[in-house]
């Protein structure tokens, strides 16, 4: 039989990040796959009007309705391909969807020690990672569609 100590276990943090690479009018990006509702394919979205910065319509997904963040707009770049994706990311005031490039997604471990902080204030980032000469950024998912970044 095994016993502990009686002193409450310590519970060591993660070394590593899951994350889902994709990419966005030829641009790599990356979100941790906690952050991750889904891949779909892209369905036509109903324009809206707002003020919340790059939400720019609606989308249908089987039996909910979600807000599209324009990431393409964001990044000023034209998603690419035919087939286009849907990425759900889950956001702290709800689900949002965004268009990616027809591109399939990987998954990727890193280790935390390759994440470093991302230095371009183009999205909003959490951190990011050398791939090759390409710096990758890790969106921060929860600050999307929150003004400046």
């Amino acid at each position: 039989m095994l016993r502990t100590n009686g002193h409450a276990q310590h519970h060591e943090t993660s070394r590593s990040w899951n994350l889902l690479v994709f990419s966005v009018g030829g641009r790599r990006l990356a979100v941790r796959t906690l952050e991750v509702g889904g891949i779909s394919q892209w369905h036509e979205s109903i324009p809206v009007s707002g003020r919340t910065p790059f939400v720019s319509g609606v989308v249908r997904l089987n039996q909910i309705v979600l807000p599209v963040f324009d990431l393409a707009a964001a990044l000023q770049r034209t998603v690419q391909g035919t087939s286009l994706l849907c990425l759900r990311m889950k956001h702290s005031l709800g689900d949002l969807a965004v268009c990616i490039d027809e591109e399939i997604p990987v998954l990727q471990t890193l280790d935390r020690s390759m994440i470093q902080p991302y230095r371009d204030r183009d999205v909003p980032a959490e951190g990011s990672y050398a791939h090759g000469q390409e710096e990758v950024p890790i969106l921060s998912v929860s600050r999307l569609g929150m003004g400046v970044w």
